[in-house]
């Protein structure tokens, strides 16, 4: 008579460490799942970065090179400021935008030999701050808030003849 209660003593162990496994086995997918998520992002944000890194960097080198010769130790001049492409930040927060081939005929636009022919992520536009020196910027509102989560930013400067190109940076 006391075999049935022994089978049935072990059969509820059986269940109890079967039910504590699966529980085990989804805690751990879950946090992998977690952590996985969490890299993806990362990737992706940085994935859409990286064209704002080479297009900001691609126009400051644009408008360096396309500036008035120097005539008789007068200053080389650099090109006026252009508007933002797009114009609004809510025209790329979150998504991209497919920017036409008329957004991109300001004359320094078009001297720098800068334009976008695919859908982006930033709007960019040339900000002269003086005859010799400017920014080129970059801004993007990567997950929809409304704010640029990413601002960048080249100068260039225009001294004894030469423009350079600062390095690109991060921040407002």
């Amino acid at each position: 008579m006391n075999a049935p209660a022994q089978k049935s003593n072990t059969l509820k162990i059986v269940l109890i460490v079967v039910g504590a496994l699966l529980f085990l086995a989804v805690a751990v997918v879950g946090v992998l799942f977690a952590v996985g998520l969490a890299g993806a992002k990362k990737y992706v944000s940085s994935a859409k970065t990286a064209e704002g890194r080479m297009s900001v960097t691609r126009l400051a080198t644009g408008i360096a090179s396309c500036t008035g010769e120097e005539t008789a130790g007068a200053t080389i001049s650099l090109p006026e400021s252009t508007p933002w492409v797009p114009a609004a930040l809510n025209e790329v927060s979150g998504r991209k935008f497919m920017s036409a081939p008329t957004d991109w005929e300001h004359p320094s636009f078009k001297c720098a030999m800068f334009s976008i022919s695919m859908p982006q992520y930033f709007r960019y536009r040339w900000e002269r701050t003086s005859v010799t020196q400017g920014v080129a910027r970059g801004e993007a509102d990567l997950d929809g808030d409304g704010t640029a989560e990413v601002v960048l930013s080249s100068k260039v400067n225009c001294n004894s003849g030469k423009c350079e190109v600062g390095p690109l940076t991060e921040g407002p």
